[in-house]
């Protein structure tokens, strides 16, 4: 077995400020012109205290398992929204294998001070950069394919989204200093179209299916994996529902993860809702890492760490993490 570890969160911007004024500013951006639940009022000071410190451990729990299973490679699952693609090209599901360092940016902070930072202004800061293992995700590219899957490969990093300028997806970056502040774990980039209105967006029985073909595909390489699903939960942020956290449905899904019971969650995304057709689609990554766990260890399931709905930061904020089993004691992992 080395599909060991299994991780999916949230990464909303104003998850990652330490600030009630960071979260009022970009719920300002985000929400203020839309009308808002009634919740919104109640997040005052202390409640957006309690989220940071809520956030801190639930994104150190998940640092520590990665930690603990030292994986030789992450595979992240992500979603692109108008940053590497833009309306020329917009593929279901895409593996980058390039040789070429994943440059991009996080934002923690860059609302905390005094004025709103630009994150992409300030590389010194806020830049990052992921080395990728090319030669596995050729490998996961190959594999997938032998699976019935029709995946695009790119080999280059050219962005012709509108967003360019900021680098790589922010699904992909936006979470890595939480999970790995190091960045010494190559990744290999699983890009799904996740928000896009399309009816040929994947539904939740293709994305489990998917999930389960990287799980077979991991049980054949000698490498120590973990798999990441970045994005979520229910949220619509700048949209008409803006700060309506779909509170039910985020608590289905935990409990659907917790229980195992996949079946159920195949069917998300099967009909169209309000709910669904926004960046609630992100979820797609967390239903793609449990079809992956589930082909990895079956007696398995997840563990919800934690979850609340953060109006004031427009979306349902969750983690979950999956550990199959297996020993933790391992060697030293080989320097990038």
């Amino acid at each position: 077995m080395t599909l060991t570890v299994g991780m999916a969160s949230s990464h909303f911007p104003s998850l990652f400020q330490d600030t009630y004024v960071g979260w009022q500013r970009w719920w300002e951006r985000l929400s203020s012109k839309t009308p808002q639940p009634p919740e919104v009022a109640r997040e005052d000071e202390a409640c957006i205290a309690d989220f940071v410190a809520r956030r801190r451990t639930a994104f150190g729990r998940l640092r520590a398992s990665l930690d603990a299973h030292r994986p030789d490679a992450l595979i992240v699952i992500a979603g692109d929204q108008d940053e590497w693609f833009d309306a020329s090209h917009l593929p279901n599901v895409l593996i980058y294998a390039g040789t070429e360092e994943i440059v991009g940016f996080h934002n923690s902070g860059d609302s905390d001070g005094p004025e709103r930072l630009t994150f992409s202004e300030h590389p010194e800061r806020f830049g990052l950069r992921l080395h990728v293992d090319s030669a596995l995700a050729e490998t996961f590219h190959r594999g997938l394919v032998g699976e019935g899957f029709d995946i695009s490969l790119s080999r280059k990093i050219d962005p012709q989204g509108r967003r360019s300028a900021s680098g790589a997806p922010h699904a992909l970056t936006r979470t890595m200093p939480q999970l790995m502040p190091a960045l010494d774990v190559p990744v290999i980039p699983i890009l799904l179209k996740t928000v896009e209105d399309s009816p040929g967006v994947l539904g939740g029985d293709r994305c489990v299916a998917l999930g389960r073909a990287i799980g077979k595909i991991c049980q054949r390489l000698p490498q120590r994996l973990a798999i990441y699903g970045s994005g979520g939960m229910s949220h619509n942020p700048s949209g008409a529902r803006s700060g309506w956290v779909d509170e039910p449905l985020d608590r289905w899904v935990m409990k659907c993860l917790a229980s195992g019971d996949l079946e159920k969650l195949a069917s998300l995304f099967s009909f169209r809702s309000a709910t669904t057709d926004s960046g609630t689609g992100e979820l797609r990554t967390w239903l793609v890492v449990a079809g992956a766990m589930a082909e990895a260890d079956p007696q398995g399931h997840a563990e919800v760490l934690d979850y609340f709905a953060a109006r004031k930061g427009t979306a349902g904020a969750g983690w979950v993490l999956w550990e199959a089993e297996e020993s933790t004691q391992r060697a030293p992992r080989a320097a990038i």
